[in-house]
C-alpha cells in the first residue's frame, strides 16, 4: 500500500501527530507523507492494511522501531495492570471475548481507565471496543475489563478524528 492509497483511506494526516500532511510535498520532504506501520516490521508487524498509516517522515523516524505508547496513566494509580498491547492482541484474535486488563483503587479511576484503554484500542487497532468497570471483592477496587466489538477495521481511527473536530 502506498502513502496515497493511505491518504485515500484515511484522510492527509499524520496519525502519529495528527497534524495535516501537504499532499503537494515530495515523500521524502521532512514533512511528505510516508508509510507507517503501527506495530513496526522489526517486532513482527505486517504490511498489511490494518497495521499500516500515514505520517509524516520526520515523525516516522522519530518514532524508529518503538511501539506506540501504551503504559497505564500514573495518575490513574493502577494497583495491577496487564501490558495493553499483549490485552488488545489477544482480543482482536478472539471478537466478542473480554479480558480483565486492571485493578483500581477507586471506581472514579477505574472509570477513567476504562475510558482512556478504549481510547487506546480504538487508536491503535481501530474497531469498535468497549470497556466496563465492575467492583473487586469486600474493598473498594474496581477492575476494568475490555473486549473487542465485531471485527477489527483498518483506517483512521474514530478517536482520532473526534479529537480533530
Amino acid at each position: 500500500m502506498k502513502a496515497a492509497d493511505l491518504a485515500r483511506r484515511d484522510g492527509w494526516f499524520c496519525w502519529l501527530c495528527e497534524g495535516a500532511i501537504d499532499p503537494a510535498l515530495p515523500a521524502n520532504s521532512r514533512h511528505g507523507g510516508t508509510v507507517d506501520h503501527v506495530v513496526p516490521r522489526s517486532r513482527g508487524g505486517k504490511t498489511e492494511a490494518g497495521n499500516l498509516r500515514l505520517a509524516h517522515r520526520i515523525c516516522n523516524g522519530r518514532r524508529a522501531d518503538t511501539l506506540p505508547e501504551l503504559t497505564w496513566p500514573a495518575e490513574l494509580y493502577p494497583l495491577d495492570a496487564s501490558d495493553l498491547w499483549t490485552t488488545i492482541a489477544r482480543l482482536v484474535k478472539r471478537p466478542g471475548s473480554s479480558e480483565l486488563a486492571a485493578l483500581f483503587p477507586t471506581e472514579e479511576l477505574a472509570r477513567a481507565g476504562s475510558v482512556w484503554a478504549v481510547e487506546q484500542a480504538c487508536a491503535f487497532v481501530g474497531g469498535e471496543w468497549q470497556g466496563w468497570v465492575e467492583p473487586v471483592g469486600a474493598g473498594h477496587a474496581c477492575a476494568v475489563h475490555l473486549s473487542v466489538v465485531g471485527a477489527v477495521s483498518p483506517g483512521r481511527p474514530k478517536v482520532a478524528n473526534a479529537r480533530r473536530r
